[in-house]
């Protein structure tokens, strides 16, 4: 099939992604979740599906599409673990790896997610949640029960960490568990105050068993401010219970723990600086014998991910952000230079055959949804497992990438991506759309989103350009610190000057019709262009800041803004008023669509309705597209849907000819 249409919203809720996979025991399989969107249901179905590695076509093993993730073998590989919400709640499930019908292992009130098995399968651990210090299933029933009778919630809380991204905490906390697998019996291996793992900073995995099952290595954040502390460690405490110990010495985020084959070292990702989300990630090992740590690469200036070993414990494999790019990395678990075994596309984390010979990943690019891959483990031309979109993807025209570099703020080199229409014709002139990320330690990568999408910003014959300014990511820790207390200067200046050099160097890009559009601290830098310049025809800002010392006091993670801005705001209430847009709204005059969700712990609330009510007391048009039922992100296939209609249909109006 040639190509012979751009890229729509349709086709996005035809594409189904691939997540991160598991390998057999045995080296045959792999298993991975499949990611299906339902725009009748208003729901994204997650099915578990395997693969042979040696060939062949994608077999589905689970059926109802409700949450079912986070596969795991058995060791003895005759089974599979997994999280699956088809009794209503996620409840962790077992079903036989030659076929059969799934089995529930856990009944909890609360649920149960994310299985790793220990050695002898017969015992997995897994995250519920409890009230109070310890997990006791009369007090939750009857608090669960209380609640469903009250026709009115109130929210009662004493601490600062009470909601998270989304999601209210309600007085619970996460704890791990020791599951019997054939009674489903659970046992809270960390009972306490603090969540395991905590609820900020942490993710998948962040706790692991040791060879022989005696004792388990998990993060936690022991610091009663929950709110304004990332002192995230490594402890660990022996499988049968007992007082946990601490074993990390570093100050920041330390997260990944995965213990050698030979149960002598954990290796894990650490932070050296305490109160800052985005310091780099180092790769770091402990030798759980003495206690003593070492960096396995100090001049990486790089942040490694989620590290595995290599079978025979000489090698650690990793994936890290360069230069648009994330690629997969190896490295001597002795130490030394890692080297780049995949590169040119986003390669999420990998996991290794048991003879170590393979490595498999999901990689994606601004061409097709992530898709599974193996490459041999000492590098070479990977290759692709599942093709479960090519149907769709060859009829569609994409348009072309194009990288570039310029002199940013103080002569700084900056790089940046284009994406150029479908049909191109570099005759014409077509509209540009600046598009600027959030974080604002993220970057622009070869990614295929399901909202900000290059290519369907591209698809009604623009040109969308992205560039990766000071804060960003990949580009060494020196440009992402860069930063801090600088988010309307160099920052900025690296965007207009990235644009300029754009509009200047080619001459398709019609420069009298621009749009530029964020969200978080694009959001915020869409914000920050509304007060300082009027040179776009209209903007787009997503669950954008608009008042940064507001943002301080309602915010999720009170140390995010305290970093930034030098401290509190009364500590440095200049510093918040320096780079405020809500102070710069005497100057906005360009329309400009806003876009909030309610549930958005990150950026509130008063942050979207403030600068639409500002712009329209200001007499400036715009537009408010408020989602009751999403926070940060737009996730329903419905409402992204209309996300989307809601963008292009502002775009249209103001870049039409």
């Amino acid at each position: 099939m040639s190509p012979n249409r751009p890229l729509s919203f349709d086709d996005i809720l035809r594409l189904r992604k691939a997540g991160d996979p598991v390998v057999s025991p045995d080296g045959r399989w792999a298993v991975f979740p499949l990611t299906r969107p339902d725009r009748e249901e208003n729901r994204n179905h997650v099915d578990l599906w395997r693969v042979p590695l040696a060939g062949g076509e994608p077999e589905r093993l689970t059926t109802d599409g409700k949450g079912n993730a986070d596969p795991a073998f058995s060791p003895d590989g005759t089974l599979l673990a997994f999280t699956s919400r088809r009794s209503g709640t996620p409840q962790i499930h077992t079903m036989p790896v030659d076929g059969g019908e799934a089995r529930q292992v856990t009944s909890l009130r609360l649920g149960a997610w994310r299985p790793v098995w220990f050695p002898d399968g017969k015992r997995l651990l897994a995250i519920s949640q409890v009230y109070g210090e310890a997990y006791d299933a009369a007090e939750i029933d009857r608090r669960e029960d209380e609640a469903r009778e009250q026709p009115v919630r109130p929210r009662v809380e004493d601490e600062l960490m009470f909601r998270h991204w989304d999601s209210w905490a309600e007085g619970k906390i996460d704890h791990l568990f020791v599951i019997d697998v054939e009674t489903g019996e659970p046992r809270d291996l960390t009972p306490g105050p603090y969540p395991v793992p905590p609820r900020s900073l942490a993710g998948a995995p962040d706790y692991a068993v040791s060879p022989d099952g005696k004792t388990v290595c998990f993060v936690s954040l022991r610091d009663d401010a929950q709110a304004v502390s990332t002192d995230l460690n490594l402890w660990m405490v022996p499988a049968a219970g007992g007082e946990p110990k601490r074993v990390s010495p570093q100050e920041g985020v330390c997260v990944h723990p995965v213990w050698s084959p030979d149960g002598k070292s954990v290796a894990y990702t650490a932070m050296m600086r305490a109160g800052y989300e985005a310091d780099g990630q180092m790769l770091t090992v402990l030798d759980v014998a003495s206690g003593r740590t070492r960096e396995v690469m100090p001049s990486f200036d790089r942040s490694a991910g989620a590290p595995i070993w290599s079978p025979d414990g000489t090698h650690l494999f990793f994936a890290a952000q360069d230069e648009g790019c994330t690629r997969v990395y190896r490295v001597a678990a002795a130490g030394g230079e890692p080297e780049a075994l995949t590169g040119g596309a986003t390669d999420h984390r990998p996991a290794i055959t048991p003879d170590g010979e393979r490595l498999l990943f999901s990689r994606e690019s601004l061409t097709f949804p992530p898709t599974l891959f193996q490459v041999a483990a000492d590098g070479g031309e990977p290759e692709r497992l599942t093709r479960f979109n090519d149907e769709i993807l060859a009829g569609i025209e994409f348009g072309e990438l194009e990288d570039f570099h310029f002199h940013g703020a103080k002569g700084a080199t900056v790089h940046g991506m284009m994406i150029k229409p479908p049909f191109f014709d570099p005759a014409k002139r077509y509209p540009t759309v600046f598009l600027i990320h959030g974080g604002p330690q993220s970057m622009f990568g070869r990614d295929f989103h399901d909202r900000w999408n290059p290519q369907l910003f591209a698809a009604p014959g623009y040109v969308a350009v992205m560039i990766n300014p000071r804060g960003s990511t990949g580009y060494g820790q020196a440009f992402t610190d860069a930063i801090r207390g600088e988010w309307g200067g160099d920052c900025y200046e690296d965007l207009a000057k990235g644009f300029d050099h754009v509009l200047d160097r080619y001459p398709f890009c019609d420069s009298e019709r621009v749009a530029a559009a964020g969200a978080s601290f694009g959001g915020f830098m869409v914000n920050w262009i509304a007060g300082n310049t009027d040179r776009f025809r209209c903007l787009v800002s997503h669950d954008g800041i608009f008042n940064t010392e507001m943002m301080n006091w309602v915010t999720d993670e009170l140390w995010f803004t305290e970093w930034e801005f030098g401290g509190l705001p009364w500590e440095a209430p200049e510093e918040y008023a320096k780079w405020s847009p809500h102070r710069r709204v005497e100057h906005m005059k360009t329309p400009m669509l806003v876009v909030q969700g309610e549930q958005d712990f990150r950026c509130t609330i008063p942050e979207g309705l403030g600068l639409f009510t500002a712009l329209r007391r200001k007499g400036v048009p715009a537009r408010l597209v408020y989602f009751p039922d999403e926070g940060h992100w737009v996730q329903k296939p419905r409402n992204r849907e209309v996300w989307w209609r809601e963008v292009l249909g502002w775009l249209e109006t103001y870049l039409k000819d």
